[in-house]
């Protein structure tokens, strides 16, 4: 064999290997991620990045391939990446996906569900977790404003509807709420994406909590917030022990999934 020829197959593996990296990773904490379904350049017109709302298929699985839970062929599981309604690892790994992408990941315990584990799925204490991921679909927010209402609720529309896009909610309109909740200090506390469906209620009727009526009223449809609560508006003195303490502030995400007008419910 000639110099040249074995040279130019040296270079080849150099360049296989180069691009073998670039596909499977290992990163410090011990998160690995590697592309199993890469999109080409041209066919990926956007990147996930935090903020943004995903569409993801999974597949969960132990250390000996037993899955443990997968929604592939079903409805996809929708959250927002960087906001915590994940759990950490899964926040990084659905990061810099391409629609259509698909990933294997190994999660950590310490990036998954910790010390304690997910009873439900009888995953334990620090256990590592080993799922197949795809990206199916990916919304990118368009910011708006932010004010206070007079109660002293911080609003803030992380992604906001044009006037003549806006079908907007009034009392005696039925919400169907998407929402994450954290205490000040970052303590999550509930999330309907936890559970894959809104939480729904007339608005203005008592329903939920005097602060939440407030921050959704004229709310479009579509529209994604953030919200801060006083705890006159919240749950008050008291909390709602363990979860919120007394005299909680609540910091909300919410978006207005879907809107139903009184007169459509007849």
């Amino acid at each position: 064999m000639n110099r040249l020829l074995i040279l130019c197959l040296s270079l080849t593996a150099v360049f296989c290997e180069e691009e073998e990296q670039k596909l499977s990773w290992k990163e410090d904490d011990g998160l690995e991620i590697k592309i199993i379904r890469p999109i080409k350049a041209e066919k990926c017109k956007i990147k996930s990045q935090e903020g943004d709302t995903v569409e993801q298929f999974y597949k969960l699985s132990d250390k000996d391939g037993k899955e443990i839970g997968s929604n592939f062929g079903k409805k996809p599981y929708i959250f927002t990446l960087g906001q915590g309604q994940v759990i950490k690892g899964m926040d990084r790994a659905m990061t810099g996906m391409c629609i259509g992408e698909k990933r294997k990941v190994v999660i950590p315990g310490k990036l998954g569900f910790g010390d304690n584990g997910r009873e439900r799925d009888a995953i334990k204490g620090d256990q590592t977790l080993y799922y197949t991921v795809q990206l199916v679909d990916l919304f990118r927010p368009n910011p708006g404003k932010k004010w206070e209402t007079e109660e002293g609720i911080t609003i803030e529309q992380t992604h906001k509807i044009e006037d003549d896009k806006c079908r907007k909610a009034v009392t005696g309109d039925t919400l169907h709420q998407q929402y994450t909740l954290h205490l000040e200090d970052g303590t999550f506390v509930d999330s309907s994406f936890s559970r894959n469906a809104p939480f729904i209620f007339k608005l203005n009727t008592g329903a939920v909590i005097k602060g939440m009526d407030i921050a959704m009223d004229g709310m479009c449809e579509g529209e994604k917030r953030k919200v801060v609560i006083p705890y006159e508006y919240g749950y008050g003195e008291e909390g709602r022990p363990p979860q919120i303490p007394g005299k909680s502030n609540l910091y909300f995400d919410i978006t207005l999934e879907k809107l139903i007008k009184a007169n459509e419910e007849l």
